[in-house]
């Protein structure tokens, strides 16, 4: 538990480094000197509030400072993204990122700020989205569900937030298969579990595969497909649309990220630590404890997850007029 806390503390602070664009700020040798602030842009007792104070509890004994995790909520996230984006880059100023921060309100014009104004340091964990559908529906594969809407253009419905994180990736997929379904906006994903459950629906898209494992479970729900990287041990015989041929990674990531301009010293040092702190099996345990799907990434690889939900969604954005 030592070594996690070391590690731990090490991806909070790391979160500002990989400078791009904005004049650098001297690195300290003895950086860190005082409290460093972890910015939440959401309200408190959500998942990435939970992250973050999981950090915030554990970094300080390894810093030598305290890190204090401040909730700046509103805008959709845009308030604690624009004070992160515009705070001196200096190591003391902190934020626990998600695409609802750095990537959605910027494609679709809301945020004062860039998608790249951020450095990455690195990505603790990711969602695994996924599709679902009664076991009664006529198709029991995605092969199955790909004929089946083709043939019936517009007439598969499918339930989810309305331009959402599971929207824009369902509609890259529906795209990339050059399919037509109809929506149907509901509240949150148990909303959506719920219609499909019910049979309002033929199918159900959701942010994460937890909302729906217990369901699959129970035969209740078969999950038809997920858009992450790799197959899902929650449901490890659902493919995933690339290994079907279609190019979409659409999973929503938590990480630690500050503003740009971060000294390359201070950098390069988080971004090790981090590294080593994802290592750590007690750091790994405390994830899983909270819930957390695990898929490191360092700060390089955390860069380019940015780039391809940049581009991907605004691309899907701009083609349907969204």
């Amino acid at each position: 538990m030592k070594q996690t806390m070391v590690l731990l503390l090490a991806v909070v602070v790391a979160a500002g480094a990989f400078a791009t664009g904005r004049a650098e700020t001297e690195a300290p040798e003895d950086y860190p000197t005082r409290s460093i602030e972890l910015v939440v842009p959401w309200g408190a007792g959500g998942r990435t509030d939970i992250n973050a104070r999981m950090f915030a509890t554990i970094a300080p004994s390894y810093l030598g400072q305290p890190m204090v995790v401040v909730n700046r909520a509103g805008g959709g996230s845009v308030i604690g993204g624009q004070y992160v984006a515009e705070a001196t880059p200096d190591g003391y100023t902190l934020i626990a990122i998600t695409p609802g921060t750095n990537v959605f309100p910027v494609v679709f014009g809301r945020a004062p700020y860039d998608t790249f104004d951020f450095t990455p340091i690195g990505q603790i964990g990711s969602s695994t989205m996924a599709i679902a559908s009664r076991p009664d529906r006529p198709w029991s594969s995605v092969r199955e569900l790909v004929q089946y809407a083709r043939a019936n253009p517009d007439q598969v419905t499918y339930a989810c937030v309305t331009l959402s994180g599971p929207q824009l990736g369902f509609l890259r997929w529906a795209e990339a298969a050059g399919l037509e379904f109809s929506h149907v906006p509901v509240g949150n994903d148990a909303e959506a579990v719920e219609a499909a459950l019910g049979g309002h629906v033929d199918i159900a898209m959701t942010s994460s595969v937890a909302t729906i494992t217990s369901h699959v479970n129970t035969g209740a729900l078969k999950a038809i497909m997920v858009f992450s990287e790799r197959r899902d041990t929650a449901v490890p015989d659902t493919p995933t649309a690339t290994e079907m041929g279609w190019n979409v990674v659409a999973s929503p990531f938590t990480g630690i990220a500050g503003p740009k301009g971060m000294p390359e010293e201070v950098t390069r040092k988080l971004r090790e630590v981090f590294m080593q702190v994802m290592e750590d099996q007690d750091f790994q345990t405390l994830l899983q404890r909270v819930g957390e799907s695990f898929d490191p990434k360092d700060g390089d690889e955390f860069y380019q997850v940015w780039v391809n939900d940049f581009e991907g969604y605004s691309g899907i954005i701009e083609r349907m007029g969204l």
